[in-house]
């Protein structure tokens, strides 16, 4: 056979995703901050885009739509005379990561072009909604976070350390009530204290203790400097400040000298182990859902409006001006650009309200008992519930936040992974199944250490099918030591 070129047709099939339907995704996995600077540029390069509050303040006119009440045929807008009646588009909206069905496109439509054209700046000084964040430099709680996912490995711990987070102060203490935030989440002050006790590991050195003298302890052993002297001095700050070193030498059984120059390693330490922070801008949750509890025990998800800015089309300007033809183009341009904005911005409410009113679903019995109810769910188990994409749920539950009754959770924190069981049940997560291996390990008789194979037994006596290797797998992940090893420690 003969290897020359020539020319051939051929016919295939391929998915495409056009301009409109990518920004129809952006949209989707965006925070409602994203969201609002997004906002912010369209209202200033789309003339026919406003606020409803700049609308009701200039005109009392009733017909002007909202992101609830939009127009069912975009194409009428353009080719009619007269504006159609407005319509619902509620539950009209298929899925953004399964088709392109009920997603118009139009021939001058090009996302790209658009946002090139209407920002003059220079490409390097354009926003990357995605990329660009509050801050270039890390901050204080994001470092935190970052430790908090790499030392806990179960979902339920992370959980619980992010919510202990929350009761720092400026200078990195520990100001929370265990026993309030204990019957918060339903969970025992001992599990709480053992989490808290990790976090006090964390960086900057000190942070987390609830007194000045752990702060300045929790340094001086992580310079392995904690000697029995400088723990009794740190016991007694009082003493110190009063400047009684007499008695401090009598304590500590050494003379005066030796007591300043202990003093003078205690003044090297930092009191507040945050005070670098101080200065770092720091980004507060807004929540995008609220859960309320209604008194016959329901509880009823809200999505939280006041974050975003209701949007119009001023479709008077529009009909003024579409019979001037060197306006023409321009402002059919920007009516689609704005009737596309507000139906993918409707899209994406719906969306979240849907997956959340899921979430609470499945999920009835954490609200209501605590965290220790926290059953296993998948990405996939919401989608074929809702019959949606997978990566649709994904991208809803990431950067979204829920207030609930027992505080505010990140949606993708409710998703885990579930275990089989002898009952042929799958209620049982992956979480739940390593809490229960800590608890058995931090409860053995020292004595009667716990070998991998007893532990698979405990778990079967309470119907938990597992094989050795996954407790032992589960056991590392943890960083818990061997039997052996615990043996030895507990010994000594």
């Amino acid at each position: 056979m003969a290897l020359t070129p020539r020319l051939e047709t051929k016919q295939s099939q391929s998915l495409l995703l056009t301009p409109q339907l990518r920004q129809a995704i952006s949209l989707l996995q965006m925070t409602n901050l994203e969201l609002n600077e997004l906002i912010e540029q369209e209202l200033q390069n789309n003339p026919l885009l406003e606020r409803e509050d700049d609308h009701l303040a200039n005109t009392q006119d009733t017909h002007e739509r909202t992101i609830d009440d939009i127009n069912e045929d975009n194409q009428s807008l353009y080719d009619g005379d007269q504006i159609s009646n407005d319509s619902d588009y509620q539950n009209e909206f298929d899925d953004f990561g399964s088709d392109t069905e009920g997603y118009d496109t139009f021939e001058t439509t090009d996302w790209s072009d658009y946002n090139q054209s209407k920002n003059k700046q220079n490409d390097e000084n354009a926003f990357d909604y995605f990329e660009k964040k509050l801050s270039q430099e890390k901050s204080l709680y994001t470092i935190i976070d970052e430790q908090i996912n790499l030392n806990f490995t179960s979902n339920t711990d992370r959980i619980i350390a992010k919510i202990l987070s929350e009761h720092l102060d400026g200078a990195g203490y520990f100001r929370g009530d265990l026993n309030k935030i204990s019957s918060l989440l339903n969970t025992p002050v001992s599990r709480l204290q053992m989490i808290l006790t990790k976090l006090k590991t964390f960086e900057p050195s000190g942070i987390f203790a609830e007194t000045l003298s752990e702060c300045l302890k929790i340094q001086l052993s992580d310079n392995n400097q904690l000697t029995p002297e400088l723990n009794t001095l740190l016991d007694n700050l009082t003493l110190i400040a009063e400047r009684k070193f007499k008695e401090l030498a009598k304590l500590c059984q050494c003379t005066s000298e030796h007591i300043l120059k202990l003093i003078t390693i205690i003044k090297s330490l930092n009191p507040k182990p945050t005070i670098s922070y101080s200065n770092e801008q720091i980004s507060y949750i807004i929540p995008d859902i609220f859960v309320k509890r209604s008194p016959s025990g329901e509880y009823r998800v809200e999505l939280n409006s006041m974050s975003l800015p209701k949007l119009l089309i001023n479709h008077t300007y529009y009909a003024e001006l579409k019979n001037n033809k060197k306006a023409s183009r321009y402002l059919k341009e920007n009516l689609s650009h704005a009737n596309f904005l507000l139906k993918a911005m409707h899209q994406r409410a719906t969306s979240i309200l849907r997956v959340s009113e899921e979430i609470i679903l499945r999920q009835y019995h954490f609200f209501e008992k605590g965290i220790e109810y926290l059953k296993p769910m998948s990405l996939r188990d919401i989608a074929e519930a809702l019959s949606i994409n997978e990566s649709t749920v994904s991208r809803v539950t990431s950067g979204k936040y829920m207030s609930t009754p027992r505080g505010i959770f990140e949606l993708k924190y409710f998703f885990s992974t579930a275990a089989g069981s002898y009952i042929g049940s799958d209620d049982t997560s992956t979480t739940t199944i390593k809490h229960k291996i800590k608890l058995f390990i931090d409860n053995e008789d020292p004595k009667h250490i716990l070998s991998d194979d007893k532990i698979v037994d405990l778990l079967g006596q309470e119907g938990i099918k597992i094989a050795r290797r996954t407790v032992t797998k589960y056991r590392e992940a943890m960083g818990l030591p061997t039997s052996s090893e615990r043996k030895r420690t507990k010994r000594v």
